[in-house]
């Protein structure tokens, strides 16, 4: 879907998908509702099986198929995007009431080439939701300096982008680990473009976030611990596993902070696990004998002795 104004710049928004049916719905609406006028909606779906794709073809949206993971999927967008901005949402994401407007305002303004999106929790019923609340409260706030900025020590990495800026940084992305990166896909993208501009800002209040059940939580926990065999061959290594992981997510008020830290180790618990699993598995396909080759039984067969 694309929506043109000759008075507003055009926004692409991409969405990268895999079985997200669950609250796709709910995220483009937020899209489409925005009122501003000149929109192009992407979503970039890596092979769902729950009917993602049929429902934003049903909204609008123009939809890829990206056979890599995340990091190819964000790529993609931007690449395939024709807007000046890029808003990079994910499917869990609902835009509050005008947040594109308000951000390509405070862009034009600042002028910034980025802009990090506040987020709180759309859903704090139950244990898990009411964890991750608690870690938006403590991630907001390290936005109250400079430090909340930093690609690798900072809070959430900025949604808007200037797409010029975005595939030029993305230029410098080493395309052989692009396919396989899952985790810390944006962070990377982040990295990459805040070397090239320190002009990034903050839009408060901003989004939503629909927060994972127990089930959700785990599942895609482990998947992102088992991709990161595929950072960890990468330069981006050490900046995120040592310098951003290496610290606690820990602050005030204090009860946020608490609640921040055991959502911080919980997740970290379980993509250890995923990471260990992977790599278990890593080391048996490499050990284990292959299977001997066996000739085609349509191939030419040795004549019986007379």
């Amino acid at each position: 879907m694309v929506e043109v104004s000759t008075a507003c710049p055009l926004v692409s928004v991409t969405v990268p998908t895999y079985n997200c049916r669950r609250t796709l719905r709910l995220c483009l609406e937020s899209v489409l509702s925005q009122g501003y006028p000149a929109l192009e909606v992407l979503v970039v779906d890596g092979g769902s099986r729950d009917g993602t794709v049929a429902l934003a073809q049903e909204m609008g949206a123009r939809v890829l198929s990206c056979p890599g993971k995340l990091l190819a999927a964000r790529m993609m967008g931007a690449q395939e995007a024709h807007g000046e901005f890029v808003l990079m949402l994910d499917a869990d994401q609902v835009l509050k009431p005008g947040a594109i407007e308000r951000a390509v305002a405070l862009a034009q303004e600042g002028p910034y080439d980025m802009l990090v999106l506040e987020e709180e929790s759309y859903n704090r019923n139950w244990v898990i939701p009411r964890l991750y609340a608690a870690s938006k409260v403590i991630v907001n706030a390290r936005f109250r300096t400079e430090e909340g900025f930093d690609p690798a020590r900072g809070g959430n990495p900025p949604r808007l982008f200037r797409r010029a800026l975005l595939l030029k940084a993305m230029e410098a992305i080493p395309p052989e680990v692009v396919p396989h990166i899952l985790h810390y896909d944006h962070d990377i993208i982040y990295y990459e473009c805040r070397k090239l501009s320190q002009r990034v800002g903050l839009l408060r209040d901003a989004v939503w976030h629909v927060e994972p059940d127990l089930r959700k939580l785990v599942r895609t926990n482990l998947r992102y611990g088992a991709s990161l065999h595929a950072v960890k061959a990468t330069p981006y290594w050490s900046l995120f596993l040592k310098e951003r992981e290496g610290g606690i997510w820990f602050g005030r008020p204090w009860r946020e902070g608490v609640l921040a830290l055991l959502l911080h180790l919980l997740l970290k618990t379980v993509q250890m696990v995923g990471y260990v699993g992977a790599g278990v598995g890593i080391v048996l396909r490499r050990r284990l004998p292959r299977a001997p080759r066996h000739r085609s039984s349509s191939g030419p067969q040795a004549r019986a002795p007379a």
